[in-house]
């Protein structure tokens, strides 16, 4: 994210023209990758536009991903959408 900026407003503005849907950078944390972090972007190619900051499917609705009632310690929905 900190690394490479030009690039990664080239990569969104070809993006942008390409998929007329919805277009979003995205990173995240990888401790074993150069600078400790990796971009990518997410892209939808038709349909209504794509908010990818509001899961569809939350976490904490979902069968079977909490056990015995007890909150997911480490991740939510609100940590996914950051």
């Amino acid at each position: 994210m900190w690394l490479h900026t030009h690039l990664i407003q080239d990569m969104l503005s070809i993006c942008r023209e390409t998929f007329k849907g919805s277009v979003r950078y995205a990173w995240t944390s990888v401790p074993t990758y150069p600078s400790g972090v990796i971009g990518f972007l997410l892209c939808a190619k038709e349909g209504p536009l794509v908010n990818f900051l509001t899961p569809i499917n939350p976490i904490e609705k979902l069968e079977g991903a909490t056990k015995a009632g007890r909150e997911i310690r480490f991740y939510n929905s609100e940590v996914r959408s950051l």
